[in-house]
C-alpha cells in the first residue's frame, strides 16, 4: 500500500465542504474523449481538460485505463511504476541537462474556477512522486501564478518568470510514496486564474542528488491531486451589541474552520474573544465585541380622555431622558392609538410605544343574517377599534337576539347593542315516487310551503334542466338518466337564503313490476323490485288466497320467503300494493328458483 508522506514543515489541510477547491479538474480525470495505447504528452492541445503545457515542453500523462502494456500505464516499471493517489490518472514533468537538450524543462499548467482575491490566505498544495524514469532527486518545485487568458510562449527550456511558491528544500528523492507539498498564498496582484507548476531555476541554483550510476541526469516527477482553497477565517460577527442582547459565537467559521472560542461569552461588558482552530494550519483569530449600556425612552403616561378631545397636538420628540426621535403614526387626538417612538440614532436606545386612550364607543362590523345555525360561532370580545370586554346574554344560534357589550374594566365604561338574526331553518325532503306509472321526485316541505318559493333549480346527474317547479317527472329526461342517478334541487327562500339536496335513484326503468323472480343467486331477478315506488306497503298471496309476506314501507326484501323467513315453493303469487301516494295496484308474480 502507498504511504503519505508530509515533508518537513508542511501541513496537511483537512478540508470541509467550505474550502471549495478552485482547481478544475484538480486530479486530471477528466480527459477529451477516449484515450488509446499511445505517447500522451500534454502539449498545447492537451487531452486533459483545462490543463495544458506550461511551454513548448510536453509533460507526460499517465492512466490506468490503458492496457498495462502501454507505455503511459501509471505502472509502467520504465516510466513512473507508481499507481495514482486518487481515481486513475496523474501527470509527469521532467527536468534534463544534456548536451543535446541542456537546461530542458517541462511544465504543466492548470484553472481556477474563479480568480484569487486579494487579501484572502490561499492553501495551495499538490502531491509528488518520483518515477522510475528519474536518475536524480531534485528541489525547485515552484508555482507561479497567471492570468489564464495570458499567451505565454516559452521554449522547452527554463520559464522566465519568478514563482510565488517553491520548495527549495533538501533534494525530492521518494520513488515509493506520494508526498504533499503544501504552501500558504497570499495574493497582491488582482485577475489571477491561472498556474504553472515546475522548476523556475538554473541547475546552478537547484539541488540535486544523484539517485542511480547513471551520469544522465533526469528528474521525472509526478504529479497528482492539485487543490487550491481559501484558509483565511472569516465570521459574520457584530462589532457592537447593546447590554444583555443575544450573543452567539459560532464554532464554525463563514469558510468552514471548526473550532472554539475564549472567554465564555459575556454580553454585559466588552470583551476581546479568541478562536482557536482545530486545525493548526490556521491561526488563532481575535475579535473584540463592544457591549453598549441600554437606554430606554422614558414618557409621562398620557390619558385616558373620557367624553372629551385632549388638548394635544403632537406627541414630545424628546424623551424625559434626552433621547430624541420620532412617532409613528402621527397623533390623532379623535380616536385611541398605539403610538411607537424611534430614537434618532441611538445604538442601543430601544424603540417604545405608548398606548393613548381617548373615549370612544365600541365598533363592531353588522353580523349578516344567518341562514344556517352555526354551532362554533361567538361573538368578537375585541371591537373592530381595539376594545375587549364580554357579551350578555350568551350567544344563540338557533334564535334571533340582542346583545348587549360590556367592556373590561377601565377608565371609561360605555355600553353597545348588536343585532343578530337567526333566519329559520327549511325542513324539507326529496320523495320519490310512482303515479299512474311515471316516476316523479318532489321536495316535500316540512315547516313551510313550497308556494312560498319562486323557483326551483334541479340537476339530473349535474345537468341543470328547465323544470322550476316542486317536482319533476324523470321519465322526461331519460337521455339524462344512468344506472346510478344524482338528482339534486337548489333553491333560495324570501331571505336570500341558499338550500340544495341531493338523492340518489338507481336505475332508468320505473315504476315497472316484474313477472317474476328467481333468487337462485345468479344475480339475475333475486327480488321483487319496487325501488321506484318510493317505498309501498306489499301482501302476498298464495294461490289458495293466503297471506304468506307483507311488508310496510317495502323496497327490494322480497326474495320468495315467507312471514317467517322459510322459502316459499316454486309457483304463481299474487301481490297487493298500496303507495305512498295512494294508488294500488295488484297482480301475479312468478316465483321460481
Amino acid at each position: 500500500m502507498k504511504k503519505l508522506l508530509l515533508l518537513i514543515s508542511m501541513f496537511v489541510l483537512n478540508q470541509t465542504n467550505a474550502q471549495q477547491n478552485l482547481v478544475l479538474n484538480p486530479s486530471f480525470e477528466i480527459t477529451s474523449g477516449p484515450l488509446s495505447c499511445t505517447l500522451y504528452g500534454l502539449g498545447q492541445a492537451s487531452p486533459i481538460q483545462n490543463w495544458k503545457a506550461g511551454s513548448y515542453a510536453s509533460p507526460d500523462f499517465f492512466s490506468s485505463t490503458l492496457l498495462p502494456t502501454c507505455t503511459l500505464h501509471p505502472l509502467n516499471p520504465n516510466f513512473a511504476n507508481q499507481s495514482p493517489l486518487t481515481g486513475n490518472n496523474y501527470v509527469a514533468i521532467a527536468n534534463q541537462d544534456s548536451d543535446y537538450q541542456p537546461q530542458y524543462r517541462e511544465y504543466i499548467r492548470g484553472k481556477l474556477s474563479e480568480p484569487l482575491q486579494i487579501g484572502l490566505t490561499y492553501r495551495v498544495q499538490f502531491y509528488i512522486c518520483l518515477g522510475s524514469l528519474s536518475t536524480v532527486g531534485s528541489n525547485n518545485i515552484g508555482v507561479k501564478f497567471i492570468n489564464d487568458a495570458s499567451t505565454l510562449s516559452f521554449n522547452p527550456t527554463i520559464i522566465p518568470l519568478v514563482p510565488e511558491l517553491n520548495y527549495s528544500g533538501n533534494p525530492f528523492i521518494d520513488y515509493n510514496n506520494w508526498t504533499l507539498l503544501s504552501f500558504t498564498f497570499s495574493p497582491t496582484t488582482s485577475n489571477l486564474d491561472g498556474f504553472i507548476i515546475g522548476n523556475f531555476f538554473h541547475d546552478d541554483e537547484t539541488s540535486f542528488q544523484m539517485l542511480s550510476s547513471n551520469p544522465f541526469k533526469l528528474f521525472y516527477l509526478l504529479i497528482d491531486d492539485v487543490s487550491i482553497y481559501n484558509i483565511q477565517i472569516n465570521f459574520n460577527i457584530p462589532n457592537e451589541i447593546c447590554q444583555g442582547d443575544e450573543l452567539i459565537l459560532p464554532n464554525v467559521s463563514e469558510n468552514g474552520v471548526e473550532g472554539s472560542w475564549s472567554p465564555a461569552v459575556n454580553n454585559q461588558q466588552t470583551t476581546t474573544y479568541t478562536f482557536t482552530p482545530n486545525d493548526t494550519n490556521f491561526e488563532t483569530f481575535d475579535k473584540t465585541i463592544v457591549v453598549n449600556p441600554k437606554t430606554i425612552p422614558d414618557f409621562n403616561e398620557i390619558g385616558p380622555f373620557c367624553d372629551e378631545v385632549p388638548n394635544i397636538n403632537a406627541l414630545s420628540t424628546i424623551s424625559n431622558n434626552g433621547i430624541e426621535g420620532t412617532w409613528s403614526p402621527a397623533f390623532n387626538p379623535n380616536q385611541t392609538g398605539i403610538y411607537t417612538f424611534i430614537p434618532n440614532e441611538e445604538f442601543c436606545s430601544e424603540s417604545v410605544s405608548m398606548k393613548i386612550i381617548i373615549d370612544k364607543t365600541p365598533i363592531f362590523d353588522i353580523l349578516e343574517p344567518f341562514c344556517e345555525i352555526d354551532e362554533n360561532f361567538s361573538l368578537p370580545n375585541i371591537s373592530t377599534n381595539g376594545i375587549s370586554g364580554t357579551w350578555s346574554p350568551e350567544f344563540d344560534p338557533y334564535n334571533s337576539q340582542t346583545y348587549t357589550f360590556t367592556r373590561d374594566s377601565g377608565d371609561c365604561t360605555q355600553q353597545v347593542s348588536l343585532d343578530v338574526v337567526v333566519y329559520p331553518q327549511l325542513k324539507f325532503d326529496l320523495f320519490p315516487y310512482c303515479k299512474d306509472d311515471e316516476y316523479f321526485v318532489e321536495i316535500q316541505a316540512s315547516n313551510f310551503s313550497v308556494s312560498e318559493i319562486s323557483s326551483f333549480q334541479w340537476l339530473i346527474n349535474n345537468t341543470s334542466i328547465s323544470e322550476t317547479e316542486s317536482k319533476i317527472k324523470l321519465s322526461d329526461y331519460s337521455n339524462l338518466l344512468q344506472e346510478i342517478n344524482s338528482i339534486e334541487i337548489i333553491f333560495t327562500d324570501s331571505n336570500d337564503c341558499l338550500y340544495t339536496k341531493e338523492i340518489q335513484v338507481l336505475g332508468k326503468n320505473f315504476c315497472n313490476i316484474q313477472k317474476g323472480i328467481s333468487p337462485n343467486g345468479d344475480g339475475f331477478n333475486e327480488y321483487l323490485d319496487l325501488v321506484s315506488f318510493g317505498g309501498v306497503d306489499l301482501k302476498i298471496y298464495n294461490r289458495y288466497g293466503m297471506e304468506v309476506y307483507s311488508k310496510n314501507n317495502y323496497h327490494k326484501e322480497w326474495k320468495g320467503q315467507n312471514k317467517k323467513g322459510e322459502m316459499l315453493p316454486s309457483g304463481t303469487y299474487f301481490y297487493q300494493i298500496q303507495t305512498n301516494v295512494g294508488e294500488q295496484f295488484t297482480g301475479w308474480i312468478q316465483l321460481t328458483y
